[in-house]
């Protein structure tokens, strides 16, 4: 695996170690498991390295109940470690569409995240599938997340909105899918509507993404590189949540 992780980052991908998941729970404090993260992952010292030297860019934490940890203090203590390298490190959160999302919504606003991969599927009402519908009480709700960015509702300014999306029928709710060309055109639109906050695409995942006919990822890749201001200097970042194509902007603080 750590032969996979560096070749990945050797062709400028980031690779970040998701963190939680749908059951999920977390016994340890936040200050332990902060240190086990940057020691087994990053640039601490273990006899135990399960990558062996390959160092991850950072952590994405998908929390979908109450963690008994407290993630906020993790946060903090994660971007810390951060400020003690010269790495670029990241750290992203994956919250549900509803807003604010239950588990993560205080973080995003306590807490410096980078990038949130919104997860608009398995939520019913404010999934991709609904994109297209009237505003509530149903409907794709990027909007609602824009507004919250445009209020300086989130503790880092600059975070960037990622589009989630199931890449195919099996990966979550089959009432949540939307097919690739759909998908595409969705982000196209919602790229030039909300150009401050948009960040890009992430799917679930990329077994089903490459599975798909066309491919789900390359088609929305294709889609946000023909749109992006910014020409093709914008990476693709990748965790093993899925294809999270980026587009660089940057805003300006208020």
């Amino acid at each position: 695996m750590g032969t996979d992780i560096k070749y990945c980052q050797n062709k400028g991908k980031v690779v970040l170690l998701s963190i939680g998941g749908a059951t999920a729970q977390l016994n340890s404090d936040a200050a332990t498991f902060s240190q086990q993260v940057w020691d087994l992952f990053m640039e601490g010292s273990s006899p135990y390295r399960p990558f062996d030297d390959a160092i991850i860019d950072g952590v994405d934490l998908d929390f979908e109940q109450t963690s008994q940890m407290d993630i906020i203090q993790f946060t903090n203590n994660m971007n810390q470690f951060y400020k003690t390298s010269n790495r670029k490190y990241y750290i992203t959160a994956a919250p549900q569409c509803p807003y604010p999302d239950a588990n993560l919504g205080k973080l995003l606003q306590q807490a410096h995240i980078d990038m949130a991969f919104i997860q608009f599927y398995n939520s019913g009402w404010c999934d991709n599938s609904k994109y297209g519908l009237p505003h509530w009480p149903e409907s794709m709700n990027y909007y609602m997340w824009d507004e919250a960015w445009h209020n300086n509702s989130f503790a880092n300014p600059n975070i960037k909105l990622y589009v989630g999306a199931m890449a195919g029928t099996g990966a979550g709710n089959p009432g949540s899918y939307v097919g690739p060309d759909f998908f595409a055109k969705e982000l196209k639109e919602l790229q030039a509507t909300y150009p401050d906050s948009f960040g890009g695409a992430m799917m679930w995942d990329m077994s089903w993404a490459y599975a798909a006919t066309p491919n789900f990822a390359t088609n929305a890749k294709q889609a946000l590189m023909a749109g992006s201001k910014c020409g093709n200097t914008g990476g693709s970042y990748y965790s093993n949540r899925g294809d999270a194509a980026s587009v660089n902007r940057r805003r300006r603080s208020s």
